[in-house]
């Protein structure tokens, strides 16, 4: 039976069966012909088109997350951040924290680790097929302040909800007043319990107080992140901080 090839061409345009296509085009049928089973070469086939798709959405997810880099558990170097305990972060590469709706907090000076960790969690949580985006915190209430321009505001509150995992990287370095402070609370308190969060600090929570414009809002935004948590404190000097040094051929201080 002679294959018509304009007519597979468009069907599997159509079905939207691109790898298919693919592999009929790269001139890879000849290994096809190895394969006896009808079934056998169906099941290759499908297996091909799944992987493909598979692929394409994790590169989608991915782009969506807007992660600044990245990175992995496997690149972070646990010897050289002796506070944090690495069994327990593996741990949450399970990601039943992210079934369970459950927080994770990365206290700690500048440099030590926190977003690497942050972002490594959240592209396992990628890979596994959730919906991840990542944000500064600043980015985060400006974003919402100027949505108070357009109208918008309530839209983009739940853009930050339709997440599996929302990340908040680096809370501290500039103190919020009262309208930014309201939308930071109402991002975790919409959060809470519908979806996971992890956020990053320079700063210990009995420091918080100078960071929003209102004490009791501090202590709804605690009581909703802390419920379900997992809290590691990092310490030690930065790792940029480091690198720097020896590259200049300095001797880095010891801990202290």
């Amino acid at each position: 039976m002679k294959v018509d090839q304009e007519a597979l061409y468009a069907g599997l345009k159509r079905l939207k069966l691109r790898r298919i296509r693919e592999i009929i085009e790269s001139g890879d049928v000849r290994r096809l012909e190895d394969f006896e089973d009808p079934l056998a070469l169906i099941a290759h086939l499908v297996h091909e088109e799944v992987s493909a798709r598979d692929a394409t959405q994790r590169e989608l997810r991915l782009r969506a997350a807007r992660f600044p880099w990245y990175k992995t558990l496997d690149d972070f170097d646990f010897s050289a951040q002796p506070s944090v305990n690495e069994g327990q972060v593996r741990a949450l590469a399970s990601l039943d924290f992210v079934r369970r709706a459950e927080n994770v907090v990365f206290l700690g000076p500048p440099g030590v680790g926190k977003t690497h960790l942050a972002v490594a969690l959240g592209v396992r949580a990628v890979e596994a097929g959730f919906k991840v985006r990542f944000t500064m915190a600043q980015k985060l209430t400006d974003d919402l302040y100027a949505s108070l321009a357009d109208g918008s505001f309530k839209r983009e509150l739940e853009r930050y909800g339709k997440v599996d995992l929302l990340i908040i990287d680096e809370l501290g370095y500039l103190s919020l007043d009262k309208t930014a402070s309201k939308h930071f609370f109402q991002v975790i308190n919409h959060a809470y319990e519908r979806q996971s969060v992890i956020l990053t600090s320079n700063r210990p929570f009995q420091e918080w107080a100078a960071l929003f414009h209102d004490p009791v809002i501090v202590s709804a935004i605690l009581d909703c992140l802390l419920h379900h948590v997992h809290l590691f404190n990092l310490k030690g000097d930065s790792y940029r901080l480091k690198e720097q040094l020896r590259a200049h051929g300095k001797e880095v201080p010891p801990v202290a």
